[in-house]
């Protein structure tokens, strides 16, 4: 940059996370050094510090679940585990010195557009201002975790908590233990309760779709192929980007997903493993009735899991699905008028995944409220940015989820549009980027007919849609088309304001 630091636009970045990081960084590498991450907690991390419950994992491969500007060459196995992924972050964070860059514990209440002077007021829990040109929310989506409302659950006297609040004090050694929920977080802890428990009891309201995940450690050659042999490790990322992106034909009903199956010849779709797992691991009658998914494959989030459902067939495990009356003193009533006797109660009921931005309360030009924008479901030109709030961009934004790939390589995507935009405002001196209306009415148009021919538009609940029933959080499409969309903002898309008194250099 030939800019000098002080005529930098300040970017402010809000949350730690991997999107957090990852926008930190590239604004370290493209020069853009006027930054500042704000952090609601005392260390970074964002989800793969909070979740630390028994096999927690994630489900993309290793070696696309990381930064294709910083692979690494020693993970430990196919899925790496939490504690893994976490000190990856923790190496990075040490690596571009971002601890000094970031603001720990302040959490930011509000913000709110000063259109006299042109920048972003951000207000924190504890009474203080922040003065920015530019804010990044790097929040996620799965980061607020979702504790549903069930009579009397106050009343319970042993320990109940969210897996996303793991009490690692409370010994669950042949105690008596239900888990209520049964998605990707519960499916990965389940196995591990269930070693110890003296028994669990897994409440399920409805089953899940599951497909194997063949987790297998690195060997010392693998390790040594990805570490000396040139171009070895970026050929596997490419490779598995290719075998994830191709089950994006599995949640689509377009001509041009079956053409894909038919032109890469695959052998084998995300279907088939769901039906052919299924029938190889689920061999007891009962089960095999109340594990079957009634809807299709991929209408709510698919489970990749070994151990889930080996681990609903042992002896000191049920699988409970007459729904939850109220929860008492010593365990649950369900409607059936049964009373179950519990020590503990663990909730696997995920995360609040629709409300987007929240707790944070944001007002745009003209005291525009996001929470009314919004009020039908949020949406967002790319997933990053929305007319009448200028400078503001989102890292995870709605609709740029996915059901079958990385959300790095979606996250590395949204930092390279900040970044180009940044860039921008520097190169032309400018002061503000506000999105046109009509190109958020063009976007919202084309989401609308691709959605319409996906299966989470199908009838089924999932956290993908948000009560009204609007699908809210997953991209409608091929990855690869979202990264061409994304190389590099096109200012002809937004109204620029260009910084007063203050000549082009």
């Amino acid at each position: 940059m030939t800019k000098s630091n002080e005529n930098l636009p300040h970017v402010t970045v809000i949350g730690s996370g991997v999107g957090g990081l990852c926008m930190a960084m590239q604004l370290h590498n493209a020069g853009l050094s006027n930054f500042e991450i704000v952090e609601k907690a005392g260390d970074i991390g964002g989800t793969w510090r909070d979740n630390t419950y028994p096999g927690c994992a994630c489900d993309v491969p290793s070696h696309f679940y990381s930064f294709s500007f910083e692979g690494r060459s020693d993970w430990s196995r196919t899925f790496p585990p939490q504690s893994e992924i976490y000190a990856y972050l923790n190496s990075l964070v040490e690596k571009y010195k971002l601890r000094s860059k970031t603001r720990f514990n302040t959490e930011i209440e509000t913000a709110e557009f000063d259109e006299t002077s042109q920048k972003w007021k951000l207000h924190t829990k504890s009474g203080e201002t922040l003065e920015t040109d530019v804010v990044v929310t790097a929040l996620g989506q799965l980061n607020r975790p979702k504790v549903p409302e069930i009579k009397g659950q106050k009343d319970f006297k042993g320990p109940i908590f969210h897996s996303a609040e793991w009490q690692h004090d409370v010994s669950l050694e042949g105690k008596r233990v239900a888990v209520i929920g049964n998605g990707p977080s519960a499916a990965q802890f389940i196995p591990e309760v269930a070693k110890v428990a003296g028994h669990l009891t897994v409440f399920q309201r409805s089953p899940c779709h599951v497909v194997p995940r063949n987790d297998e450690p690195y060997s010392a050659l693998q390790k040594a192929m990805f570490k000396y042999i040139p171009g070895y490790r970026k050929f596997m990322r490419g490779l598995i980007y290719w075998s994830l992106e191709s089950n994006f034909t599995a949640f689509n009903e377009l001509k041009k997903t079956r053409f894909l199956i038919k032109a890469l010849n695959f052998s084998s779709t995300l279907t088939d493993q769901v039906e052919e797992h299924f029938n190889e691991q689920v061999t007891d009658p009962h089960l095999r009735e109340i594990l079957k998914p009634d809807y299709p494959v991929g209408c709510k989030r698919v489970v990749i899991s070994d151990d889930y459902y080996p681990a609903l067939h042992r002896d000191n495990v049920s699988v409970e699905t007459a729904g939850i009356q109220q929860i008492t003193e010593t365990g649950i009533d369900t409607v059936d008028g049964v009373n179950h006797q519990y020590d503990v109660i663990i909730y696997g009921t995920g995360f609040a995944s629709t409300d987007f931005l929240a707790p944070m309360q944001i007002t745009g030009k003209q005291k525009t409220d996001l929470n009314k924008v919004w009020k039908d479901g949020a949406e967002a030109y790319l997933g990053i940015t929305m007319p009448h709030f200028p400078n503001l961009f989102m890292l995870y934004g709605p609709n740029t989820n996915l059901g079958h790939n990385s959300i790095i390589f979606m996250i590395e995507c949204q930092a390279n549009y900040v970044i180009s935009a940044v860039k921008n405002m520097a190169k032309l001196n400018l002061k503000t980027l506000d999105l046109k209306a009509n190109k958020m009415v063009e976007f919202a148009d084309y989401l609308k007919a691709r959605l319409a021919t996906s299966v989470w538009e199908k009838e089924c609940d999932s956290w993908y849609k948000n009560e009204a029933g609007k699908v809210t959080n997953n991209w409608p499409d091929f990855t690869y088309i979202y990264k061409d969309a994304t190389q590099k903002i096109n200012l002809e898309d937004y109204d620029v304001t260009p910084t007063p008194n203050r000549a082009a250099e």
